[in-house]
């Protein structure tokens, strides 16, 4: 029996009609593009304890209750369609035409895991509760997905449907984000994280290990802080902590995304210096925008 090795280990991912259920015709599979060093998802299972005494002092042991797969995708943030599945997922939303909202229509997929010819992991039912996307000037694009899973299987069958391939340049680089608009201003950014996460909760139920569709908890929480090179205190006085749009571009037309917080409340700018330059770094918080009907905008440049 050969041993597995990690650089051997694939992934893919399709987008579910139903939850909980992996397509296997009429959908399409892509490649998962995870870094080299990713971990993959995991699987941990609700361990219930007897609480029963037996002879010579010894416990009934336990029984293995409701599976919880979850994890993280690490992938360089791109231009493709799997992108979009997480984008959606995590929006609960989906595109119309270009653009997609931040709503309520809950969306899942399935990820598998290939570790040999004969060695599958399905994890289904997976659903984004939160990702970041981060970068640097002269750096990467990182993103970073948080989810939650509802089964996983092992198997020694490939499913029936074939991994689309992701050919081309895809991935973005720091050169490629641009236009970042913050309360009016255009700033010359050193750093750019974006994050969103959204409290999505299990349902146990009685007659299975699987549980219900994920409910969720509380509101969403979208973030985005920009470091910027001090140039002059323009930034400090457009910044009045009442509502104000933030965006920002990466990539271009027919191959990007534009972020938009139409109603973002900025925190009281930060001043700091490294590396022989002075900076001033916001953090801005989204809220509801009457107009937009949302608090978080994604758009197919």
């Amino acid at each position: 029996m050969a041993l597995v090795s990690s650089s051997d280990i694939t992934s893919s991912i399709v987008a579910e009609t139903v939850f909980g259920v992996t397509p296997t015709a009429t959908a399409t599979r892509y490649e998962l593009p995870l870094g080299a060093d990713a971990a993959l998802l995991t699987a941990a299972a609700t361990t219930i304890a007897s609480p029963t005494k037996r002879p010579n002092r010894a416990s009934n042991g336990s029984r293995r209750g409701m599976v919880n797969p979850e994890g993280s995708l690490d992938i360089r943030f791109q231009n493709h369609a799997f992108m979009e599945i997480l984008l959606q997922s995590a929006l609960s939303n989906t595109f119309a035409t270009k653009v997609l909202k931040a709503g309520t229509v809950d969306s899942s997929f399935s990820v598998i895991h290939k570790l040999a010819n004969d060695m599958y992991k399905t994890y289904a039912g997976n659903m984004v509760t939160g990702f970041s996307i981060s970068t640097t000037g002269n750096d990467e694009v990182k993103s970073s997905w948080n989810l939650i899973g509802a089964s996983v299987t092992d198997g020694a069958t490939d499913n029936a449907l074939a991994v689309t391939a992701i050919t081309g340049a895809t991935e973005f680089l720091a050169s490629e984000v641009q236009s970042i608009t913050v309360a009016g201003q255009t700033l010359s950014v050193a750093e750019l994280t974006f994050e969103t996460t959204l409290d999505r909760t299990r349902r146990p139920v009685l007659g299975s290990n699987t549980g219900l569709q994920f409910g969720v908890n509380g509101t969403r929480e979208t973030t985005v802080t920009v470091r910027a090179y001090r140039e002059s205190f323009a930034i400090n006085s457009a910044i009045t902590g009442l509502a104000q749009a933030v965006s920002f571009d990466i990539g271009t037309t027919g191959a990007g995304y534009r972020f938009q917080l139409p109603a973002a409340y900025g925190d009281m700018p930060v001043d700091s210096i490294s590396d022989g330059s002075a900076f001033v770094t916001i953090t801005f918080k989204a809220g509801y925008d009457a107009t937009s009907g949302t608090d978080l905008v994604i758009t197919k440049l």
